[in-house]
């Protein structure tokens, strides 16, 4: 399917580096740090997560007591904080050989982030990190602003590739990209086209290097032999961005918002930046892996752990929220219950892999295809209407800024406020899930955002119950 390709100009940001990013301080004295522009309500979706890192000495701000949540960061801000926050992750100062970089013509010696930049970046980031100028010399941009998509394509290469879902088929990868509304992709069924296509849109350059502007997105392109047929080609470009692109949003990591859009052209927040290393590190929490990058503790900065998950962007931990888990107010409790994040029979495996429609549906014979494992993104809605109906008995699993809640069906529909949270997940569990029982196993999970309470239908003064 064809799809028209957004053009606009990037600007670049100079930014004065030494001041977004001052150098490295004590987690005593760090903790002591408050911004006077970082609102607990205002930016109660990343107020946790900027706190945790300022007590870790991963960030601080101007030397007039300022964050800057909504300037835009830059490839050596976010190179610097990455080294920070996973400091022992240096891949380029360990690699050797052909994988090792030996420097940027434009990353001197003097450069106030030479050392992370020139220790970070190997050979095995393939997209959005370095090119070729005219000359043919390798560079970087330091003080370039990030865009979403540039973030995304850099991503593909950290961490050993470990953010990338393998899990997810080349059919998989192609149903999500199709539901970016503004990621243009395009699926050939002949050859000859495909390859005119990968060569004639100017994302390679005449030395072979990937393009640099950043100005555009580039069309993802997959190949077809018919219906109901959709995989990868041989344009490496398209299959890395697709890769990168579907796994960061369907691991909570970077995710498409406002039904569909991904933003790809706009500027990495300074905030939105932080929220990202928070999921990212969570990410390889829940997965085993973080011990392999890092000897930061984060999880005890944030509440007893409270936003320790994919989503967990400290929404609702901070000051305008509960202590962790649901949102204070949720229905019939005044505070925010410890709910268990750690129960068993994989409770906690929240890789999403199922997608709502276009009216907040999903249906799905959970014994032939598997549960529902899925995300709602919030935005800047204050209310999540949640309905699951099924003729057996299906319950569900509801996790919130690191907290696993439990519904049995019979307490559905339910309405939760989510004000300040970012993203919840869901999870449906069959109650008698037999392999040999015979029945109807399709499940109906639908969801409603609204800014506005809903008038309630069905009375109900049910709290999720805590999982023991």
């Amino acid at each position: 399917m064809a799809r028209s390709v957004r053009r606009c100009s990037l600007i670049l940001s100079l930014c004065i580096a030494l001041t977004l990013i001052l150098p490295y301080v004590p987690a005593g004295a760090a903790a002591q740090v408050k911004f006077t522009d970082v609102d607990p309500t205002r930016d109660a979706w990343a107020y946790n997560s900027i706190y945790a890192m300022a007590q870790k000495g991963v960030l601080t701000g101007y030397e007039d007591g300022r964050f800057r949540p909504e300037q835009p960061v830059s490839k050596a801000e976010w190179t610097v904080m990455v080294a920070r926050l996973f400091d022992k992750y240096r891949p380029n100062l360990n690699a050797a050989g052909t994988l090792r970089v030996p420097g940027y013509a434009d990353v001197s010696r003097l450069h106030w982030a030479y050392k992370e930049i020139t220790d970070m970046y190997d050979y095995s980031f393939p997209i959005g990190t370095y090119w070729l100028n005219w000359r043919g010399d390798l560079t970087f941009r330091p003080d370039a602003a990030l865009t979403r998509l540039q973030l995304a394509q850099m991503l593909y290469g950290f961490f050993d590739n470990r953010l990338m879902d393998r899990r997810m088929s080349e059919s998989d990868v192609c149903s999500v990209m199709q539901s970016f509304k503004d990621i243009p992709m395009q699926i050939y069924t002949d050859t000859d086209d495909y390859d005119d296509a990968r060569k004639g849109d100017g994302r390679y350059t005449s030395n072979g290097g990937y393009s640099d502007d950043y100005g555009r997105v580039f069309v993802t392109l997959f190949m077809s032999k018919g219906a109901d047929d959709c995989r990868f080609g041989t344009d490496e470009f398209s299959n890395m961005q697709a890769t990168a692109l579907t796994s960061l949003h369907a691991n909570g990591i970077m995710t498409a918002k406002d039904l569909g859009y991904f933003r790809p052209l706009d500027k990495v927040t300074r905030a939105e930046a932080v929220t990202i290393l928070e999921r990212i590190y969570n990410y390889l929490r829940l997965n085993g892996w973080v011990n392999d990058y890092t000897t930061v503790d984060l999880s005890a900065t944030l509440n007893g752990g409270g936003s320790g998950v994919p989503s967990g962007s400290g929404a609702g931990s901070g000051p305008s929220g509960g202590t962790g888990g649901w949102p204070a107010g949720s229905p019939g409790t005044g505070s925010s219950p410890v709910l268990n994040p750690g129960d068993a029979d994989g409770a906690t495996n929240f890789t999403v892999r199922d997608y709502f429609d276009e009216n907040g549906t999903i249906t799905k014979d959970l014994m032939k295809d598997g549960e529902i494992v899925t995300a709602v993104d919030i935005g800047d809605n204050k209310f999540l209407t949640i309905n699951l109906k099924s003729k057996e008995k299906v319950d569900l699993h509801v996790l919130i800024n690191g907290q696993v809640g439990f519904l049995k069906q019979e307490e559905l529909p339910i309405t939760l406020p989510v004000d300040g949270v970012q993203q919840v997940w869901l999870r449906t569990q069959l109650r008698d899930p037999k392999p040999n029982k015979v029945g109807d196993f399709t499940a109906t999970l639908s969801v409603a955002l609204s800014k506005e309470e809903p008038v309630k239908t069905k009375p109900s003064s049910k709290q999720p119950a805590t999982k023991k």
